[in-house]
C-alpha cells in the first residue's frame, strides 16, 4: 500500500512538471536583461571588446524591424563573421513554444541537433542548433516575448578548422553577453 502511495505520488509529481520546462530563477535581475533587450546588439560591445571576442577586425551594420533588431558583424571584404539579433514574437506563448520545443527535442533526441549551453546564473535557456550555428538565449519565465539570437553563419565549404573556429566565436560571444548582462 506505501509503496502504490509512493509511485502515485511520483507519477504525479511527473504529469504536473514537464521534466524538460525550466523554472523561473528567483533574482533574476530583470534590468539587465531589458538592458540587453532595450540596445541595439551592436552596443553591447566597444569597438576594442569585439574586435576581441571575434578576433577580427570588423564592420558593423545595424537593422531594425518589428520582430528584430539586429547587428551584422563582417570583415572589411564583406565575409560574415557574426549577426546578433534581439527577436520579438507577437506573444509569450509562441516564445515558450520555440524554447520548449528545442528543449523537448534535446530531451527526447539528444544533443545530436540542439545542445542546452549551461550559463552561470541559470537565469536563462541558451540552446545552440548546431547545424546552423544559431544560439538561442532565452528568459527562464513563461511571460517573456523577446529572446536574444546569435548566428555564426556556417559556410557549407568550410574546413573542420574553420567550423571549430566559428563556433568557438559564437560560444565565445555568447558567454560574453551572458557575462556582462550577469544572466
Amino acid at each position: 500500500m506505501r509503496l502504490s502511495a509512493i509511485i502515485v505520488t511520483t507519477l504525479l509529481f511527473i504529469v504536473a512538471k514537464p521534466a524538460w520546462a525550466e523554472e523561473p530563477v528567483t533574482g533574476f535581475n530583470w534590468d539587465n536583461w531589458a538592458q540587453a533587450l532595450n540596445a541595439s546588439p551592436c552596443n553591447w560591445f566597444d569597438d576594442a571588446k569585439w574586435r576581441q571576442l571575434l578576433a577580427s577586425e570588423f564592420q558593423a551594420s545595424k537593422s531594425n524591424s518589428r520582430e528584430a533588431t539586429s547587428c551584422k558583424l563582417v570583415t572589411h571584404d564583406q565575409a560574415l563573421l557574426l549577426t546578433a539579433s534581439i527577436r520579438s514574437l507577437p506573444n509569450a506563448s509562441a516564445v515558450n513554444a520555440e524554447r520548449d520545443g528545442m528543449l523537448a527535442q534535446i530531451r527526447q533526441y539528444g544533443s545530436g541537433r540542439f545542445e542546452q549551453i549551461a550559463t552561470p546564473a541559470q537565469a536563462v535557456s541558451a540552446i545552440l542548433r548546431k547545424d546552423k550555428l544559431q544560439l538561442f538565449i532565452f528568459a527562464n519565465n513563461d511571460n517573456e516575448t523577446a529572446f536574444i539570437l546569435l548566428h555564426g553563419h556556417p559556410v557549407r565549404g568550410d574546413s573542420n578548422e574553420q567550423k571549430a573556429l566559428r563556433k568557438a566565436r559564437l560560444l565565445q560571444v555568447a558567454d560574453a553577453v551572458v557575462s556582462k548582462f550577469q544572466f
